[in-house]
């Protein structure tokens, strides 16, 4: 059985899969309204991430990348 996630960019990301997880990086932007971090995506590789990176900065959005090696159950 393979459960899934579907990010912001649209595409599938595996949650559970045998043989492991696959490490996923995580960018969040800061909502200076609420003053908090919201999720905008999460992402298996680096090139999705940079592309995201960047397009927050042009917008001149403060953001963070988190990088995990499993997948965290509460989010």
């Amino acid at each position: 059985m393979c459960e899934c996630s579907h990010d912001a960019s649209g595409k599938w990301i595996s949650v559970s899969a045998p043989g492991g997880m696959a490490r996923q990086v995580i960018v969040d932007e800061f909502d200076s309204t609420e003053h908090a971090w919201k999720r905008v995506g999460t992402y298996v590789d680096d090139t999705s991430v940079e592309k995201q990176l960047s397009r927050l900065k042009m917008k001149g959005v403060q953001s963070r990348v988190i990088s995990q090696s499993f997948c965290p159950t509460g989010l």
